[in-house]
């Protein structure tokens, strides 16, 4: 064949061509030669993100049992969720009947369950709640102008055990204008008043006759106290409360005829067949509700001319209680919603939000307070107004008047005996105590 070489020459060739492949497989590896610089995809590609920061959990909410029911539990309500939007506190509002709340916690307490760490309601749960030793010291600085009253209602052994939120449950003068067309402003103008317009269909006069709540006021008004100065011991059996005792009674001859229980005195103010009555501010929702014909008025209790004294009627509060195993961080947030629930502007919308008095003097002069003749009237005289501590000598002397005043009113006894009697049986009571 032309071109290629002949015979064993060309074999030759094959075969050196061969052993230098062999050869060169057998040869050491090359040196690395060095990485060509990152592309510009790489340099590109994203950096992995840190982990988010673990959020801070949110404070557990503060659990309020409120002892309070239709537009006042509502305002509280009301109240609650402002303080949480403007602080970040978050509240839980409980509603809980006020002649249930102290069982509630103790089956509560008995199973297991979780305890509220606050309580919103009256003197008389402060009351019960410190006997059954549930709570603790407020710890809580209070303006200078709380109302006197609200400050006695919550003070036993010389600490504060709730912090006043409101005042209520003051006793007034109510008159049906088309029988009494003015209120009476002294006690003897209210004497011949009711005297004048009694017949044997209408009452001059009515009111809880037998309680100790509507005698207290005139005992005061004399210039008399149930209590010593030291709070601990009862003093009835002294000349004021004689001279309380015989007003009473010269009231009573107005009493209505056939029965002068409270309730029976209720249905006939409201129905028009009572010229006057002496009744709690609880009372004037439901007189309004009753009758859309009653000319309501409403004026302070009247003056004692004999002393020149407006008769006061015991003062009662609303209040911020602390249980007793509220601490740390939880107890300083509670307390921070008792200062604001005291600040100046939340007391000027406690009688809008409440329909109830504040409890500081200062905010008497709201506008919600002016314009509300049941707040108006009731705010005659608060800052003067007495209260009653939640000690045993209070219950006493309670227990005492409502036992023995039935029988001056009876005739039984006269208003020295009954006196006497009083002072006996609350002593007796505190001896047991």
């Amino acid at each position: 064949m032309s071109g290629m070489p002949a015979g064993p020459a060309w074999l030759l060739a094959v075969l050196i061509a061969a052993l230098a492949l062999i050869a060169c497989s057998d040869a050491p590896p090359a040196a690395p030669t060095a990485s060509p610089a990152p592309s510009r995809v790489a340099a590109l590609a994203p950096t992995p993100s840190p982990l988010p920061p673990t959020p801070t959990p949110a404070p557990r909410p503060l659990v309020l049992w409120v002892a309070e029911e239709g537009s006042t539990l509502e305002g509280a309500r009301l109240l609650a969720r402002d303080f949480s939007a403007v602080t970040g506190t978050p509240l839980e509002v409980v509603a809980r009947p006020a002649d249930g709340l102290r069982l509630s916690l103790a089956t509560a307490a008995l199973v297991g369950d979780p305890l509220p760490d606050l309580f919103w309601g009256d003197q008389e749960l402060l009351a019960g709640l410190l006997a059954d030793g549930q709570l603790q010291p407020t710890g809580v600085t209070l303006p200078d102008d709380v109302l006197p009253a609200l400050l006695t209602a919550a003070t036993a052994d010389d600490r504060l055990w709730g912090v006043p939120l409101a005042a209520r449950n003051s006793l007034l003068l109510l008159y049906n204008r088309a029988l009494a067309p003015e209120a009476p402003v002294t006690s003897d103008a209210l004497i011949t008043r009711s005297r004048a317009v009694a017949t044997r269909e209408v009452a001059g006069l009515v009111m809880a006759w037998d309680e100790s709540r509507w005698l207290l006021p005139w005992l005061y008004a004399f210039g008399g106290a149930p209590l010593a100065p030291d709070g601990r011991s009862v003093s009835l059996e002294t000349p004021e409360m004689v001279a309380a005792l015989g007003l009473l009674r010269e009231l009573y001859v107005a009493a209505p005829t056939g029965g002068a229980g409270y309730q029976r005195g209720q249905r006939l103010f409201a129905q028009g067949y009572a010229a006057l009555a002496i009744d709690g501010d609880w009372v004037v929702p439901r007189y309004r509700q009753i009758s859309a014909t009653l000319d309501l008025g409403i004026a302070p209790l009247p003056v004692v001319p004999a002393t020149g004294r407006q008769a006061p009627g015991l003062l009662g509060g609303a209040y911020l209680l602390f249980q007793r195993d509220l601490a740390g961080d939880a107890l300083e947030r509670a307390r921070a919603f008792a200062a604001w629930l005291l600040e100046p502007a939340t007391q000027a919308r406690i009688p809008g939000a409440l329909g109830r008095l504040p409890a500081r003097a200062s905010a008497l002069e709201a506008a919600d307070v002016a314009a509300d003749p049941l707040l108006s009237a009731a705010a005659v005289g608060a800052a003067a107004a007495p209260g009653l501590p939640p000690t045993p000598a209070a219950r006493c002397l309670l227990y005492a008047i409502d036992s023995w005043l039935p029988h001056v009113l009876d005739g039984a006894l006269n208003q020295t005996e009954a006196a006497a009697s009083m002072q006996a049986e609350a002593e007796a009571c505190l001896r047991l105590r």
